[in-house]
């Protein structure tokens, strides 16, 4: 008798068991195969299925709340979903569970549900909705860019709208970033603060709109309630900051940091704040409130890993972890090892070309439109004041549009702000949904070519 013999007895126990729940409580094909097996120490049960039978969708069968109930109904013996070839259930019944080293990223899976790594029990997975906004500490190596890469690449693959800060541009490199992102990545504090007014601005629109979808006087409770009404739904807005602690000494910037956070949430923007050190000092009450995800990995100091998870004794859990193993804490506190993005997923991801929302609101398409047909491409905050902008959202609107390459100061004009080809292509994306050449987009504005206006040396070629 081989010494895996003596737990047959258990295995036929715990089969009927899992096919009752299977079949019985969870409506769901039962395993077709049961296995005992030894290795490091421990000894599992593999319950694998019949790829032809489970249909299309595995979702009903690898959603983590079938593992949950397994778990129960067989007095707590530890229960793991695994996919790398085929459905298995990975029942646990002698020796401790452990998190393994390291865990590629296995996939994009379904929309607006993040993938994050794997837990005691399981693939760990987190819906948007409480997701909500989230705070990383990690040391040096220890994983923090990677965090910001699952987060940000999956936000991507979902549609959302995508906007970057990062003092170095090494997490988030400009030259790769800002053709994708609905802005240029932010460095230093100042071009934060214009990101910033460009993301209230964006949440003011919402607003605008959530009030013109109100039934009965009363608006959409939340973005997921407002789409599920609206003929246009609104994407998601992911805003990532690196060293998110080198930022928010500012005052002004923690101020607009703080509102955000505060007020964000309803109408679909969640914020990513990572950094190496955080101190109480930096993580004050009015954003460290509104920071329902906490992760905390390796740290330089115990001090950081508490105020990140808020926590003294998971704090010093996580010190001299291996790269990508923390604690997450969501309505619990949760150990894991992160998945890990590899540099060839990246290139892959980089490479693909993913729809995104129009690249101007149509607010803002019709004022450069405006800009173009009646002030030949003049676009200055004088301007746009007389067309109906406060001077705040009017300076912040050209100071972008200018950071981004789309307005340009003529000297000849006075250092005057005129609107680039760029631009002009832009918003003719958006009021025709087809490329044309920029002589074409000044000549269907009304805009002559002889007139006596230096076009080339704003970039547009007549």
């Amino acid at each position: 008798m081989s010494d895996l013999q003596k737990f047959y007895p258990i295995v036929a126990k715990v089969a009927e068991v899992v096919d009752y729940m299977m079949v019985e409580e969870m409506g769901l094909m039962p395993p077709e195969q049961y296995d005992v097996n030894e290795r490091d120490d421990r000894v599992y049960i593999t319950a694998s299925f019949n790829p032809l039978a489970l249909g299309r969708s595995l979702k009903a069968y690898e959603h983590p709340d079938v593992a949950r109930r397994l778990q129960s109904a067989m007095g707590g013996l530890p229960v793991t979903i695994t996919r790398k070839t085929g459905t298995h259930y990975v029942i646990l019944l002698t020796g401790k569970i452990s998190l393994p080293r390291t865990v590629e990223f296995p996939g994009f899976g379904e929309r607006d549900v993040f993938r994050l790594g794997v837990g005691l029990r399981g693939e760990v997975s987190v819906p948007a909705s409480r997701l909500q906004n989230v705070i990383i500490g990690a040391g040096q190596g220890a994983g923090k860019s990677n965090i910001q890469a699952l987060l940000v690449h999956q936000a991507r693959a979902f549609g959302w709208k995508l906007y970057l800060a990062d003092p170095d541009g090494h997490t988030f490199n400009p030259d790769v970033w800002n053709s994708m992102a609905s802005a240029p990545v932010a460095s230093s504090p100042a071009d934060l603060l214009l990101v910033l007014d460009r993301i209230a601005g964006e949440l003011a629109d919402r607003v605008a709109l959530f009030r013109q979808a109100a039934n009965g006087g009363i608006p959409p409770a939340d973005i997921d309630a407002y789409n599920e009404v609206a003929s246009n739904p609104l994407p998601r807005i992911a805003f990532a900051v690196d060293e998110a602690n080198s930022y928010l000494g500012d005052k002004r910037v923690f101020a607009q940091m703080a509102d955000l956070l505060r007020r964000g949430r309803k109408w679909g923007l969640h914020i990513f704040l990572s950094g190496h050190e955080w101190h109480k000092e930096t993580v004050q009450a009015e954003v460290n409130d509104m920071l329902q995800t906490r992760i905390g990995l390796t740290v330089a100091s115990e001090q950081t890993s508490a105020v990140v998870l808020r926590s003294l004794m998971w704090g010093k859990r996580v010190m001299g972890k291996p790269a990508g193993r923390g604690v997450m804490r969501t309505n619990r506190y949760e150990p894991m090892q992160f998945y890990l993005v590899t540099e060839k997923m990246e290139r892959e991801w980089l490479g693909q070309t993913v729809v995104t929302p129009e690249p101007l609101p149509e607010k803002e398409a019709a004022l450069v439109m405006r800009a173009i047909q009646d002030a030949e491409g003049r676009m200055s905050i004088p301007l746009l004041r007389e067309w109906g902008l406060e001077e705040r959202e009017a300076r912040s609107l050209v100071e972008m549009y200018e950071l981004r390459g789309w307005l340009e100061k003529d000297p000849q004009q006075k250092n005057a702000r005129f609107v680039t080809a760029k631009l002009a292509l832009l918003v003719s994306n958006c009021q025709t949904g087809q490329t044309v050449s920029s002589t074409q987009m000044w000549s269907q504005t009304g805009v002559k070519l002889s007139q006596p206006l230096n076009l080339a040396s704003r970039g547009i070629q007549a």
